[in-house]
């Protein structure tokens, strides 16, 4: 079985990454960010079929694009129902309240556990802390986890937004991503890759175990 190819495309003021994944030309996508153009470009230039979007959760410069990708593409939407109080959330405390057109889009709701995307496990792991419904897509046999703001490179998300709880957080890391195998990339949803071993080694949010 082939590994997922990942292409990286930071989007929007905040450069959110947003993770276009394809085996052949069949392609998921990991968030879907504000400014989509270059992910709508990146989709035309390769001949992609994008057959869903998977989304950590739903703060706006994770989702902006969302409405125009999948308008372009038909792909189907899946993210946690437990981020839906985010659409009732001023903008500027991380929600979509006052941006209509922009958080305009149908999602359907994802239960954790296995799941199948690309013809490959797909793991969906409760990652809750930096909003109520994030969530982290894990693909074993491709060896890397998506976890949106959940974990960055020597750093974790934050959780002063409503919905953000830092003990939640870093509970979810301890039990759901640091029980990955060591060598598991982290794509997180700002800055740089990293790994399982990396951040346990080295975070200075964690003791070495």
């Amino acid at each position: 079985m082939k590994s997922l190819f990942v292409e990286t495309i930071p989007v929007g003021p905040l450069k959110t990454n947003c993770y276009l994944c394809s085996c052949g030309t069949e392609a998921i996508l990991i968030d879907c960010g504000s400014n989509p153009a270059p992910i709508a470009e990146s989709i035309a230039n390769r001949q992609l079929n994008l057959r869903a979007m998977y989304l950590t959760h739903l703060h706006l410069d994770h989702v902006g694009g969302v409405a125009t990708i999948q308008a372009m593409t038909g792909a189907e939407v899946y993210a946690s129902k437990n981020d839906g109080y985010l659409a009732d959330v001023p903008f500027d405390k991380g929600g979509a309240r006052e941006l209509g057109r922009l958080a305009n889009f149908e999602f359907q709701d994802i239960a954790p556990g296995r799941h199948i995307a690309l013809s490959q496990p797909m793991i969906v792991l409760d990652t809750p802390g930096h909003t109520l419904g994030s969530l982290s897509y894990f693909f074993p046999m491709s060896g890397c986890v998506f976890v949106g703001d959940l974990i960055f490179m020597l750093s974790v998300g934050r959780t002063d937004f409503p919905g953000g709880e830092s003990k939640t957080l870093l509970k979810s890391i301890e039990n759901r991503i640091f029980i990955l195998p060591g060598q598991t990339r982290i794509y997180p949803g700002h800055g740089p890759m990293t790994t399982v071993e990396h951040e346990k080694r080295n975070s200075p949010f964690f003791k070495t175990k």
